[in-house]
């Protein structure tokens, strides 16, 4: 009996999308032909869009709990302050990127799958692929050399750089070199600055990176001259006089203990399906590590298809579904890879002519605030919109905020005599009805809403669930039945959602806005989940998914 899915590599982006499969009842295995998880800090940089999927799988707190939230970036030339951005300036309830080694981010994940029943099968590499109609049949190869065949209806390549996956089907695009070297370190660092904030240090000959790590260690990031001499591993002797240098301050090294030298090689596939296989993370793309947007983008990758591939698996929507990931994500990816390999050259730039030009460039453009905010938003990954989505759509309506495909913004409500943010109402497995009242909402406009929120849950039975968002602070009388109404007592949900007459908004289980109308009647939202998004109108058959965890 085939399951629903196999998928290769049980790095960030593996594991988070089998915990999002596995919230649904998706048969699946989880592979990896490493023996061990992770046991050293490599990707290090949580940033608040992902903090907002850890809230939800209920992670958030252990992971910040195990890190170091990060408020600021201190930009320095020639030893001197050059420029700071803050992360205080963005919208979400994480205001800062959080320092947590890769080992601890896939510890938590991972605990994420024991209740669900997964767990991951180390020492076991994919090899060989045969894909039909109804699915594909991977040869598999254990640690003892043993061979099996699994037979799948979709096989998802989460493994990486070098994933085979990729290679077996024929989606590997020659990548581009960025003529770019990097050491990195995790040590010990007997310095005059204090832990609290990521540095980054411009000198003649590169540039210094320096994060604070938990348990008294720092992550450097040093660039290597073109005419240094070629090594396997970084010499820690050079990179202490390198730092020391570019931040004209004593400095001192020891306990090292990890430590990598690796080069910039920037590549990107022209699709992510191949039949039934798509691919995730480094698999889809890799590029500099400027700004450490990798695994953060691998787990946005992971978030949005997961939820698509769930219905697809079920027969809940049609395969067609799955073309929407790559319309959404390898725009993303392709921005991404721009922009760090513009960013990576400037960073590296030696003409001793230009580098003042740099600096002053720098000094100045950082000192407005909107480009301040601009540009940690963007590290945020709170920027990232599907806005030329085919599962977008606006229903009608005058709104003087957002666009559909935007991320819904996390804003303050009340439920009974509680505080609650939106971001803990909306459903990670579920399109989130949110119905909103008007300043004037009459008594049968309130009754108009909760008849929706019921029609909603009725004609797609454990897909759609709904929300009244009433504004002010007097609670209407609802009846025993109906969900709890949330208040936006001083109207910030209405404000940052362009709300002024009654309206809905129906947000993917991602988190994005996928449809918005001021139309209060189930036939517009039908419309839309049907014939948009290809959801099928299960009420007649009462069916649901098989577990919603």
């Amino acid at each position: 009996m085939p399951i629903d899915v196999l998928i290769v590599g049980a790095g960030p982006t593996g594991l988070l999308l089998a915990s999002v499969l596995a919230r649904y009842g998706v048969s699946l295995r989880l592979i990896d032909k490493r023996p061990h998880p992770s046991q050293t800090s490599k990707a290090l940089s949580v940033f608040a869009r992902t903090l907002e999927i850890f809230e939800q799988l209920g992670i958030a707190e252990a992971a910040i709990a195990r890190g170091i939230p990060i408020a600021k970036i201190q930009l320095y030339a020639g030893g001197d302050a050059l420029a700071q951005l803050s992360f205080q300036s963005i919208d979400a309830h994480y205001p800062f990127v959080l320092s947590l080694p890769q080992s601890e981010t896939e510890h938590l994940l991972e605990s994420t799958l024991e209740p669900l029943g997964v767990q991951v099968e180390r020492s076991v590499a994919f090899t060989e692929l045969t894909q039909t109609d109804e699915g594909i049949v991977a040869t598999l190869r254990h640690g003892d050399d043993q061979e099996e065949t699994c037979e799948a209806k979709w096989l998802i390549g989460c493994d990486g750089a070098g994933s085979t996956v990729r290679d077996v089907t024929g989606l590997t695009r020659p990548g581009t070199s960025l003529n770019a070297t990097f050491d990195l370190a995790d040590v010990q660092l007997d310095w005059d600055l204090a832990p609290d904030c990521f540095r980054v240090f411009y000198g003649d000959d590169g540039v210094a990176g320096v994060i604070p790590l938990p348990q008294n260690h720092w992550r450097l990031i040093v660039t290597v001259p073109p005419e240094a001499e070629p090594r396997e591993e970084p010499d820690l002797d050079w990179v202490e006089r390198a730092v020391q240098g570019r931040s004209r301050r004593p400095v001192h090294l020891s306990n090292p203990i990890w430590s990598s030298r690796f080069s910039i090689r920037q590549r990107m596939v022209d699709s992510v399906r191949q039949g039934r296989v798509l691919l995730a993370g480094d698999a889809l793309s890799s590029h500099s590590p400027l700004g450490g947007q990798g695994m953060n983008t691998g787990l946005q990758d992971a978030y949005n298809l997961g939820w698509k591939l769930a219905l697809v698996v079920q027969n809940q929507a049609h395969s067609t579904l799955l073309d929407t990931y790559g319309v959404e994500r390898l725009p993303v990816s392709r921005a991404l890879l721009t922009t760090t390999a513009w960013g990576t050259r400037f960073m590296m730039m030696q003409n001793p002519v230009l580098q003042p030009i740099r600096r002053v460039v720098m000094g100045l453009a950082l000192r407005a605030d909107w480009v301040e905010h601009r540009l940690v938003s963007t590290l945020s990954e709170l920027t990232v919109h599907y806005r030329n989505s085919p599962i977008g759509q606006e229903g009608g309506g005058t709104f003087s905020q957002l666009q559909v495909g935007d991320r819904a913004p996390d804003v303050r409500l009340q439920q009974g005599n509680h505080p609650i943010r939106l971001v803990q109402v909306l459903s990670p497995q579920q399109f989130t009805l949110l119905l909103f009242t008007a300043e004037t909402s009459a008594a049968e406009d309130l009754a108009r809403l909760f008849q929706l929120a019921r029609d909603g849950a009725a004609q797609f039975p454990g897909w759609v669930t709904g929300q009244v968002i009433q504004l002010g602070n007097v609670k209407a009388e609802r009846a025993s039945d109906q969900p709890p109404i949330l208040l936006d007592v001083d109207g910030e949900a209405h404000r940052r959602y362009g709300v002024q007459q009654p309206s809905l908004y129906l947000i993917r289980p991602d988190g994005y806005i996928g449809y918005r109308c001021q139309s209060i009647a189930i036939e517009t939202l039908k419309t839309y989940l049907t014939q948009v998004v290809g959801l099928t109108d299960r009420s007649q058959y009462g069916s649901r998914p098989r577990s919603l965890g």
